[in-house]
């Protein structure tokens, strides 16, 4: 009789590696549905034989064939191999990170029978064919041997030169920023240092001195003479300008809130690499600063970016007049009782992943946002042939069997 109310179970199974070469089909044939989830299956085939006969879903980027006794190594975050990496023979290994490759580990790569990675790869270019092994969900690149890898964007510090080798060579993988200010360009030139990287960021008064330390290929972006510079994205703020000062330069974008117009007059011809974000009240006052800059977004009053979560409630409307605008945002839960009408006037919304709302409010919220992953109530998904709501859920939730690992062993 519980059969009958719960019907048959159901396996899930959530994991980096499955490792199903020594899979039982007596251990899963109970269940009417198996799915792993795993960004990587091994199967030899004893297991391609099993699984043929088993009810399975695989969701997966990636299946090995692995015959033999195999280690495997499962690891999160990055991941370097060096000389002193120990592997035993004909070992997998999957990593849910980087991976930095050191010169001479010839050796131990050769003792990787396959290798997964979610992230990037950078490996010496004498070891390149070794890659073959790997199947990377991201970017591979390749570093001269005699390079010694710092930050994919490094900004040396004014120590650096002290501690910089004679005639060292350093390979930057994304940009070098010769941004600081007691940074003695010169001492490097003396000591014959050079950098390998596709980009560099250098102010004009530096110019001469740096182009002493890479090649004519890299991608020069210069910083204006008595720009001050600022990595990444700020609001407009008077703490901002304190620091910097109206020149400046911002490698990023810049969010300018209505509270905040009086400062647009401060502003001496910036430059912005990203996206400016304002209010329309406030386009001509910007428009005096002649900023430079990448795209211009209109937002309604209060900006509210890069939170994880958040709740629209009629308080916060309440509390910004000039309306809110929410981007970057991961999960937005809208309160049922703002009207349509409160939306369609005050809110605005730009990259978030989910949104959730009533049916009544989903049309406001669709002529509102820009870029949504989802918009509406979860409850509208949750219907299935056995009925929605409460019951399906409880129903599923003691039918099925859930397994989370890094690496699981069916």
């Amino acid at each position: 009789m519980l059969e009958d109310f719960l019907g048959k179970k159901m396996y899930v199974i959530n994991c980096d590696v499955c490792d199903a070469r020594k899979v039982k089909e007596e251990d899963l044939s109970s269940y009417e549905k198996i799915i792993i989830n795993a960004d990587t299956i091994l199967v030899n085939e004893h297991a391609k034989s099993v699984l043929s006969r088993l009810p399975i879903v695989c969701n997966t980027d990636n299946t090995l064939e692995l015959e033999g006794e195999v280690n495997v190594i499962s690891h999160n975050g990055n991941y370097e191999i060096n000389g002193s990496t120990a592997v035993p023979e004909n070992t997998f290994l999957s990593v849910n990170g980087s991976v930095i490759i050191k010169p001479g580990t010839g050796e131990v790569l050769s003792s990787y029978a396959a290798a997964s990675v979610n992230g990037s790869v950078l490996c010496p270019a004498s070891l390149a064919p070794f890659l073959n092994r790997f199947s990377v969900n991201g970017t591979t690149k390749c570093y001269p041997d005699d390079c010694t890898v710092l930050d994919a964007v490094f900004t040396p510090d004014a120590w650096f030169p002290l501690r910089a080798r004679q005639e060292g060579r350093y390979y930057v993988s994304k940009q070098l920023r010769l941004t600081a200010e007691n940074l003695d360009l010169s001492a490097l030139v003396a000591k014959q240092v050079r950098f390998v990287t596709p980009a560099a960021l250098v102010p004009e008064e530096k110019v001469t001195d740096a182009v002493a330390l890479f090649d004519e290929t890299v991608k020069l972006t210069v910083i204006p003479a008595g720009y001050a510079f600022i990595p990444g994205d700020a609001g407009l703020d008077e703490a901002l300008l304190e620091k910097y000062g109206g020149k400046f330069y911002m490698d990023g974008s810049l969010t300018v809130e209505s509270k905040n117009a009086s400062l647009l007059s401060r502003l001496e011809k910036p430059q912005i690499t990203g996206t400016v974000y304002l209010p329309e009240s406030l386009t001509e006052a910007f428009r005096q600063a002649e900023a430079e800059y990448g795209k211009l977004q209109i937002v309604k009053g209060t900006t509210l970016a890069g939170k994880a979560m958040l709740t629209l409630d009629n308080a916060l409307l309440d509390a910004s007049p000039d309306g809110v605008s929410i981007h970057n945002c991961g999960l937005l839960r809208i309160k049922k009782d703002v009207s349509p009408e409160r939306i369609l006037d005050l809110v605005q919304t730009c990259n978030c992943g989910c949104i959730l709302c009533t049916p009544e409010q989903k049309g406001a919220v669709e002529l509102v946002s820009r870029n949504a992953g989802f918009i509406g109530d979860l409850k509208e998904e949750s219907g299935s042939e056995g009925g929605g709501g409460m019951l399906a859920m409880l129903k599923q939730a003691a039918n099925t069997k859930v397994a989370n690992a890094d690496l699981y062993v069916l």
